[in-house]
């Protein structure tokens, strides 16, 4: 997330079961188009750096990251007391 937030081109190698990081985590990440995701088992050093490449290259301008988390849950909160 935090190259995400720096608009930071990277890959992302979730782990082959961990539910989150293969559904929730990579939605996310994908929905700022800073990061793409690989698997870690299939990629040969090659795909890696064609990746890497590729994603210097690509020239999409990544979204911003929403910086107002805390404040959006201290209105909500607020409304409950």
């Amino acid at each position: 997330m935090e190259l995400a937030a720096a608009k930071r081109p990277c890959l992302y190698f979730p782990l082959r079961r961990h539910f989150e990081q293969n559904l929730y985590v990579r939605h996310r990440l994908e929905r700022y188009r800073a990061v793409r995701a690989m698997g870690l088992e299939t990629a040969a050093p090659e795909a890696i750096a064609d990746g890497i490449v590729s994603a210097l290259q690509d020239g999409e301008e990544p979204a911003d990251v929403e910086q107002d988390g805390a404040a959006r849950a201290a209105a909500l909160i607020a409304e409950l007391l």
